[in-house]
Protein backbone atom coordinates (compact mmCIF):
# COMPACT_ATOMS: atom_id res chain seq x y z
CA UNK A 1 0.00 0.00 0.00
CA UNK A 2 3.04 2.08 -0.03
CA UNK A 3 2.69 4.69 -2.81
CA UNK A 4 -1.23 5.04 -2.74
CA UNK A 5 -2.67 8.35 -1.79
CA UNK A 6 -5.45 8.98 -0.12
CA UNK A 7 -7.49 11.57 -0.53
CA UNK A 8 -10.98 12.88 1.01
CA UNK A 9 -12.78 15.34 -0.56
CA UNK A 10 -15.54 16.91 1.20
CA UNK A 11 -19.24 16.23 -0.48
CA UNK A 12 -21.08 19.84 -1.09
CA UNK A 13 -24.81 19.64 -0.65
CA UNK A 14 -26.82 20.41 -3.68
CA UNK A 15 -29.76 21.81 -4.63
CA UNK A 16 -31.66 18.44 -4.93
CA UNK A 17 -30.53 17.24 -1.47
CA UNK A 18 -31.31 20.03 0.19
CA UNK A 19 -34.87 20.37 -1.53
CA UNK A 20 -35.29 16.31 -0.13
CA UNK A 21 -34.66 17.83 3.42
CA UNK A 22 -36.53 20.38 3.36
CA UNK A 23 -39.76 18.26 2.11
CA UNK A 24 -38.83 15.35 4.22
CA UNK A 25 -39.18 18.52 7.19
CA UNK A 26 -42.32 19.19 5.70
CA UNK A 27 -43.95 15.94 6.08
CA UNK A 28 -43.00 15.69 9.86
CA UNK A 29 -44.58 19.01 10.46
CA UNK A 30 -47.84 18.05 8.26
CA UNK A 31 -47.81 14.75 10.25
CA UNK A 32 -47.41 16.24 12.93
CA UNK A 33 -50.10 18.81 12.63
CA UNK A 34 -52.67 16.27 11.63
CA UNK A 35 -52.04 14.32 14.66
CA UNK A 36 -52.50 17.18 17.21
CA UNK A 37 -55.92 18.57 15.24
CA UNK A 38 -56.85 14.57 15.94
CA UNK A 39 -56.00 14.51 19.72
CA UNK A 40 -57.37 18.08 19.99
CA UNK A 41 -60.55 16.97 18.40
CA UNK A 42 -60.65 13.92 21.03
CA UNK A 43 -60.45 16.59 24.13
CA UNK A 44 -63.05 18.41 22.87
CA UNK A 45 -65.59 15.99 21.80
CA UNK A 46 -64.70 14.65 25.74
CA UNK A 47 -65.40 18.02 27.10
CA UNK A 48 -68.60 18.05 25.10
CA UNK A 49 -69.74 14.53 26.03
CA UNK A 50 -68.81 15.16 29.82
CA UNK A 51 -70.87 18.59 30.00
CA UNK A 52 -74.06 17.21 28.39
CA UNK A 53 -74.11 14.58 30.61
CA UNK A 54 -74.21 16.74 33.71
CA UNK A 55 -76.32 18.84 32.44
CA UNK A 56 -78.59 16.05 31.38
CA UNK A 57 -82.55 16.23 32.77
CA UNK A 58 -84.16 13.22 34.13
CA UNK A 59 -87.86 13.43 32.87
CA UNK A 60 -90.44 11.87 34.65
CA UNK A 61 -94.20 12.36 32.60
CA UNK A 62 -97.26 11.07 34.63
CA UNK A 63 -100.94 11.05 33.42
CA UNK A 64 -104.15 10.09 35.32
CA UNK A 65 -106.69 9.54 32.60
CA UNK A 66 -108.97 8.16 35.46
CA UNK A 67 -112.10 9.18 37.07
CA UNK A 68 -110.23 9.44 40.91
CA UNK A 69 -108.24 11.62 42.19
CA UNK A 70 -105.07 10.16 42.76
CA UNK A 71 -104.56 11.47 46.41
CA UNK A 72 -100.72 10.37 46.74
CA UNK A 73 -98.06 8.60 44.45
CA UNK A 74 -94.82 7.87 45.76
CA UNK A 75 -91.69 6.91 43.53
CA UNK A 76 -88.40 5.43 44.80
CA UNK A 77 -85.91 3.23 43.50
CA UNK A 78 -84.90 0.01 45.99
CA UNK A 79 -82.65 -2.89 45.75
CA UNK A 80 -82.75 -5.67 48.04
CA UNK A 81 -79.55 -7.34 46.58
CA UNK A 82 -77.17 -4.95 47.78
CA UNK A 83 -79.55 -3.09 50.64
CA UNK A 84 -80.09 0.08 48.61
CA UNK A 85 -82.91 2.42 48.36
CA UNK A 86 -83.28 5.57 47.38
CA UNK A 87 -85.27 8.82 49.05
CA UNK A 88 -88.70 9.49 47.68
CA UNK A 89 -87.87 11.05 44.14
CA UNK A 90 -91.36 11.88 43.78
CA UNK A 91 -94.68 12.67 46.44
CA UNK A 92 -97.75 14.23 45.10
CA UNK A 93 -101.44 14.28 44.46
CA UNK A 94 -102.45 13.83 41.05
CA UNK A 95 -106.47 15.22 39.74
CA UNK A 96 -108.21 13.17 37.38
CA UNK A 97 -107.38 13.85 34.17
CA UNK A 98 -104.03 15.79 35.19
CA UNK A 99 -100.80 15.43 33.05
CA UNK A 100 -97.74 16.24 35.10
CA UNK A 101 -93.93 16.94 33.35
CA UNK A 102 -91.35 17.07 36.36
CA UNK A 103 -87.66 16.74 36.58
CA UNK A 104 -86.53 13.98 39.42
CA UNK A 105 -82.58 13.77 40.78
CA UNK A 106 -79.95 12.11 39.32
CA UNK A 107 -79.66 8.82 41.42
CA UNK A 108 -76.86 6.17 41.97
CA UNK A 109 -78.21 3.24 40.32
CA UNK A 110 -75.36 1.82 38.94
CA UNK A 111 -74.59 -1.80 39.95
CA UNK A 112 -77.67 -2.11 42.31
CA UNK A 113 -79.69 -3.40 39.80
CA UNK A 114 -82.92 -1.47 41.78
CA UNK A 115 -86.29 -1.74 41.08
CA UNK A 116 -88.77 1.28 40.14
CA UNK A 117 -90.94 1.11 43.61
CA UNK A 118 -94.54 3.41 43.39
CA UNK A 119 -96.74 3.92 46.24
CA UNK A 120 -100.63 4.72 44.83
CA UNK A 121 -103.19 5.65 46.61
CA UNK A 122 -106.36 6.54 44.82
CA UNK A 123 -109.16 8.34 46.69
CA UNK A 124 -110.85 6.49 49.23
CA UNK A 125 -108.75 3.45 48.35
CA UNK A 126 -106.02 1.74 50.09
CA UNK A 127 -102.51 2.11 48.51
CA UNK A 128 -101.12 -0.01 46.22
CA UNK A 129 -97.34 -0.85 45.88
CA UNK A 130 -95.81 -1.98 42.50
CA UNK A 131 -92.61 -2.75 41.42
CA UNK A 132 -92.44 -1.34 37.90
CA UNK A 133 -89.51 -2.28 36.15
CA UNK A 134 -85.32 -3.02 36.52
CA UNK A 135 -82.67 -0.62 36.05
CA UNK A 136 -79.44 -2.13 35.93
CA UNK A 137 -77.06 1.02 35.67
CA UNK A 138 -77.38 4.88 36.16
CA UNK A 139 -80.16 5.72 34.40
CA UNK A 140 -80.61 8.92 32.12
CA UNK A 141 -83.83 9.42 30.27
CA UNK A 142 -87.85 9.46 30.55
CA UNK A 143 -89.99 7.76 32.40
CA UNK A 144 -93.59 7.99 31.55
CA UNK A 145 -96.14 6.65 34.41
CA UNK A 146 -99.99 6.36 32.96
CA UNK A 147 -103.53 5.42 34.78
CA UNK A 148 -106.19 4.58 32.56
CA UNK A 149 -109.60 3.10 33.27
CA UNK A 150 -111.79 0.97 31.20
CA UNK A 151 -115.49 0.94 31.27
CA UNK A 152 -115.50 -1.31 33.89
CA UNK A 153 -113.89 0.96 35.81
CA UNK A 154 -110.47 -1.39 36.09
CA UNK A 155 -107.52 0.61 36.19
CA UNK A 156 -104.56 0.12 34.68
CA UNK A 157 -101.30 1.19 35.49
CA UNK A 158 -98.56 1.66 32.31
CA UNK A 159 -94.93 2.08 33.15
CA UNK A 160 -91.96 2.48 30.83
CA UNK A 161 -88.51 3.83 31.36
CA UNK A 162 -86.89 5.23 28.05
CA UNK A 163 -83.48 5.62 27.89
CA UNK A 164 -81.24 7.08 24.35
CA UNK A 165 -80.62 4.60 21.28
CA UNK A 166 -79.37 1.34 21.43
CA UNK A 167 -79.41 1.35 25.34
CA UNK A 168 -80.33 -1.75 27.04
CA UNK A 169 -79.50 -1.09 30.62
CA UNK A 170 -83.48 -0.67 31.63
CA UNK A 171 -86.15 -3.22 32.21
CA UNK A 172 -89.00 -1.26 32.42
CA UNK A 173 -91.82 -1.38 30.29
CA UNK A 174 -95.54 -2.81 31.97
CA UNK A 175 -98.64 -2.95 32.58
CA UNK A 176 -100.25 -3.90 35.93
CA UNK A 177 -103.44 -3.80 36.82
CA UNK A 178 -104.24 -1.45 39.83
CA UNK A 179 -106.12 -4.29 41.88
CA UNK A 180 -108.03 -2.55 45.29
CA UNK A 181 -109.03 -4.43 48.54
CA UNK A 182 -112.64 -5.16 48.88
CA UNK A 183 -114.63 -2.96 51.50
Amino acid sequence: MEGMVTTMKKIKATKATGQTNQETSKEKKKKLMIFSGIVAAVLVLSFVFMVVEASQKYKLHIVNHTSKNITQLQLLFSSDEVNYTSDVFFDSAIAAGEEINTEFPRLPLMGTNSGLISKTYFEGEEGILNDNGLFFTNFSGKITIEFTEDEAGVITMFVKAKEGKGKLSTFCDDDQVMEFAKK
